[in-house]
């Protein structure tokens, strides 16, 4: 009954989806690798790795708002479990930042120079990406569960956007056996990349510990 529900749901999620952030952000990301691409620039693979971070660091910003429902409390009453309804908006967010991702490397690959495009690192560039994304939405997904636990209408995107902020920031200053954000030709590219995956794997836990329907202790008259 549950597949059937979620599928039932997808319709409606995208309709109630807030795109106008995300779509302002991923434009953006867009643009930083189409006006590159577009001229005769020479760009080495260091270049084009580095305006992929940042395109990924734009769409991720964006996508920490998708999670923003104004009608969230009015459906919190609904027999759908929150769980569900969380699985239909991830069936809606995920492939639509999956296009536009899969737009940006398209772009940037189709404007490198000869033999350029071909050596660039897009698995590691896409974990990091993923990653970045998955922190975005976790902190939303976590900052909005605890103001309906409360009661209160919150925007998640608005707490997202400083902690990923924070956390691009924090991750170029890391020392080298902590490093994040690593050139594509430096020894430290394996180790650092299996790091993004590991804070990868923790994000999705969050989200999904954050699409749980909160507990409340049970009031009776004699306690």
């Amino acid at each position: 009954m549950s597949a059937r529900v979620l599928v039932l749901l997808l319709a409606p999620t995208v309709r109630a989806t807030r795109w106008g952030a995300f779509l302002a952000a991923a434009g953006v990301g867009l643009a930083i690798v189409v006006v590159p691409a577009a001229t005769t620039t020479m760009l080495t693979a260091e270049d084009l790795v580095a305006l992929l971070r940042v395109a990924a660091v734009c769409g991720a910003l964006g996508a920490g708002f998708l999670l923003d429902d104004p009608a969230a409390r009015s459906t919190a009453p609904m027999p759908t479990p929150r769980p569900v309804r969380h699985a239909a908006r991830a069936g809606v967010i995920l492939p639509a930042v999956a296009v536009w991702w899969a737009l940006v490397l398209g772009v940037t690959v189709a404007g490198a120079e000869e033999g350029i495009g071909a050596t660039l690192p897009i698995g590691g560039v896409t974990a990091e990406a993923a990653a970045l994304g998955a922190v975005a939405l976790m902190v939303a997904a976590v900052r909005l569960r605890g103001s309906r636990a409360a009661g209160v209408r919150a925007d998640g995107g608005v707490a997202a956007f400083p902690a990923l902020l924070v956390l691009v920031m924090a991750a170029t200053v890391l020392p080298r056996g902590l490093a994040l954000f690593v050139s594509p030709d430096s020894p430290e590219w394996t180790g650092a990349h299996g790091r993004w995956v590991v804070l990868l794997a923790v994000a999705l836990a969050g989200s999904f510990w954050a699409s749980v329907e909160p507990t409340r202790p049970l009031r009776t008259p004699f306690r």
